[in-house]
């Protein structure tokens, strides 16, 4: 499992999930999907969508490598989550654009699963956030 390429699987409240998916492809140019989404939809049972969740899981990534990006952490969609955490299924709650823009290169350049660093692209993300008015403030931009 360690020599295989990995997937991707996004789970957001809401339609934003729809949003990352559709900024990613402006951005890296794809004109087809390269990852799964899902949603959870308002008045959704928990149940449900962890079936869902299962369900592609279970049909995509049985016996792949996959990344779950998630949107809050303590939320809903990472709550549920949770209980798919495996070695061959990372998840990372709190994503930003950077998080996901790095995770889909990595996946487009067939980065290795045991080559893929994690860590590294969560702090990119942490550092990816910028003030501009404390900037400005202290003559830094």
């Amino acid at each position: 499992m360690e020599e295989r390429d990995f997937g991707v699987l996004l789970l957001t409240h809401g339609e934003l999930a729809k949003g990352y998916e559709s900024a990613l492809k402006l951005a890296l140019n794809m004109e087809e999907s390269q990852l799964d989404i899902l949603c959870l939809k308002a008045g959704e049972g928990l149940d449900e969508f962890g079936d869902r969740i299962e369900a592609v899981l279970d049909e995509k990534y049985r016996d792949e490598c996959v990344v779950i990006l998630l949107d809050l952490p303590g939320g809903t969609p990472a709550n549920i989550a949770l209980r798919f955490m495996s070695e061959s299924r990372k998840l990372i709650a709190g994503i930003n654009l950077v998080i996901a823009l790095e995770v889909m290169i990595e996946k487009l350049n067939h980065t290795l699963w045991k080559d893929l660093n994690l860590d590294r692209i969560v702090e990119d993300g942490k550092n990816s956030i910028v003030y501009y008015n404390r900037l400005v403030k202290e003559g830094l931009l």
